[in-house]
């Protein structure tokens, strides 16, 4: 199996294995008992394992994309500021996915009188999850559009796909920019489908098409 072909591989199971995380992503609202808590808890962490895991898929599909794109500038500086994106998602979903869910543990046990405390310290990390995960946004859709210049000038994958993921990302960009989209589990859910189909696009064309025949 050849290097594009992992790559592609990885590209279109880390986008699926996204995809997953948002739809199956628990939300709470109100007050929570101590076994909704723990039941919140458990399922929080086995959704975040995926998005961790995809994120790690991703990462190795994005590798061989700076490979098949080689020589390529832009290609190597996309891959540079994708793996910043990978590491603020990866903190966004661990305190999402541990952080948060450990402290409401403590919480739930915790006397009532100091619920008002607890709700302070949630609400200033989960402000950090927020930042990271519009750096994420931002930066994964500089990425794509640093990928498909490159594709554009020098081939690698069609102009179709580098097309999309001009107008994708520009338009995630600018919506995260602006403050449009929240992210929120809707907000992330839509940024990450747009540019999981460019990653779909890009691996399942890593997967048919040899780098000589994708110019």
């Amino acid at each position: 199996m050849t290097n594009d072909r992992k790559g592609g591989i990885a590209f279109i199971a880390g986008s699926i294995g996204f995809i997953v995380t948002m739809a199956i992503h628990p939300t709470a609202g109100g007050s929570l008992t101590a076994e909704q808590v723990v039941r919140l808890s458990r399922f929080s962490g086995v959704a975040h394992s995926l998005g961790i895991a995809s994120t790690i898929f991703l990462f190795l599909g994005a590798c061989a994309l700076a490979q098949r794109l080689r020589g390529e500038t832009c290609s190597f500086a996309a891959l540079v500021t994708f793996g910043f994106a990978c590491v603020a998602i990866l903190i966004a979903t661990s305190v999402s996915g541990f952080v948060i869910p450990s402290i409401l543990n403590r919480m739930a046990r915790d006397e009532a009188a100091n619920v008002h405390l607890w709700q302070v310290v949630i609400w200033g990390i989960f402000q950090i999850n927020q930042a990271c995960a519009r750096v994420y946004s931002v930066l994964a859709s500089v990425a794509i559009i640093l990928w498909s210049a490159a594709a554009w000038r020098n081939g690698g994958l069609s102009r179709g796909i580098a097309i999309y993921g001009y107008v994708i990302a520009v338009l995630i960009i600018v919506a995260v920019g602006s403050g449009h989209v929240r992210m929120d589990v809707h907000g992330m859910a839509a940024v990450g489908l747009g540019q999981a189909v460019w990653f779909i696009l890009a691996g399942s064309q890593m997967c048919s098409r040899p780098r000589e025949l994708a110019e």
